[in-house]
């Protein structure tokens, strides 16, 4: 090989091993492969794309090299192959602009990260304007029995969230508790294969409360909850279902297509459930005593039994607005973070 070529593969390399100092790589150049040999045991989808982040950003060192292909191996030891993937150059070196916006479940597709959910807002609000809000309530009635259930699912109690406004709780369970635990702890260790830290931070936290409500909670408390969880749900499951529109799940765990009609639900419930509690603090509604299967007159219902349990009126409305001022504020401030870090790249 020519002193141009070495150099090239040395820069290569450097440049590598800066974007990965906790990997162990070596780049070698075999026309017309440029082979990339890291100690890695299986293949990591973010190791990867980082590789191909370091080798665009430098594209200008292939001047020197008569590449065709990148070929990426994971090795044990000097010698043994454990994985292998292999990329045209033409496709390593493409912008991922370029890629990914024609790619409409790309999470990196600019386009759909700025429009999708203003656009699912706007039709919402044009539904809910023309009356055919009431053929989607059945969007928003599961989205609160859900509420209801998540609060039973963390206290270790098995529940079933029907779409028809009812949901079933079963006792205490050390069974439910272990379930949710293996599902959280599948989470972290997925999230920490591929390096994605927030859904490692949400397996973490999901545990520690986990833990309290299933354990150090009393069962006023968890009626308190249970009861209170019905509309908190509807606020902040709708703005969860919202931000992991634009948060990549880990590899295994990807839902592409369904994370569109989540979005949808989510930004159909969370308008309809702004729109109506501030309605209530202008007095322009009242608040939903009852329930819906027995009607205004059923004292179990959720905000009969928070008013039983010593809530007023204004602490109700004034709660339920309050969350949906938070859950608001923390979806505008992601997708202003998400819109800036596109306007960057």
């Amino acid at each position: 090989m020519s002193i141009a070529t070495d150099l090239a593969i040395e820069i290569v390399q450097h440049q590598l091993c800066l974007a990965l100092p906790q990997q162990q790589l070596w780049v070698k150049f075999v026309a017309p492969q440029l082979q990339i040999h890291i100690d890695l045991p299986v293949a990591d989808p973010q190791v990867i794309r980082s590789i191909l982040q370091t080798l665009r950003a430098y594209r200008y060192d292939f001047a020197n090299l008569a590449v065709e292909t990148v070929v990426i191996y994971g090795m044990r030891g000097a010698k043994v192959i454990l994985w292998k993937k292999a990329l045209p150059l033409q496709q390593v070196l493409a912008d991922r602009e370029e890629r990914s916006s024609t790619d409409a479940f790309s999470y990196d597709n600019k386009y759909i990260n700025r429009f999708a959910v203003p656009i699912a807002f706007l039709i919402n609000g044009i539904i809910s304007w023309s009356g055919l809000g009431l053929l989607l309530i059945g969007m928003k009635i599961w989205i609160h029995e859900f509420g209801h259930a998540v609060v039973a699912w963390f206290s270790g109690r098995g529940a079933t969230p029907l779409p028809f406004g009812w949901t079933n709780y079963g006792p205490k369970s050390p069974i439910v508790y272990c379930c949710f635990f293996i599902l959280w702890a599948l989470l972290f260790y997925t999230s920490w294969k591929e390096r994605k830290r927030w859904p490692m931070g949400i397996a973490v936290v999901a545990v520690i409360i986990q833990f309290a409500m299933t354990w150090l909670m009393s069962q006023d408390d968890f009626e308190l909850w249970a009861a209170f969880g019905g509309v908190a749900g509807e606020f902040y499951l709708s703005a969860l279902l919202i931000l992991a529109f634009y948060m990549p799940l880990p590899e295994k765990w990807h839902w592409n297509f369904w994370r569109y009609p989540a979005m949808f639900m989510g930004t159909h419930s969370f308008l309809t459930n702004f729109t109506f509690w501030h309605q209530v603090q202008r007095g322009e509604a009242s608040i939903p005593w009852g329930s819906m299967l027995n009607g205004s007159g059923d004292a179990g219902g959720d905000m009969n039994q928070l008013h039983d349990l010593g809530w007023s009126d204004s602490q109700i409305i004034n709660t339920y607005i309050a969350i949906g001022q938070v859950c608001l504020w923390v979806m505008v401030a992601v997708y202003v973070l998400r819109i800036m870090k596109f306007k960057k790249a």
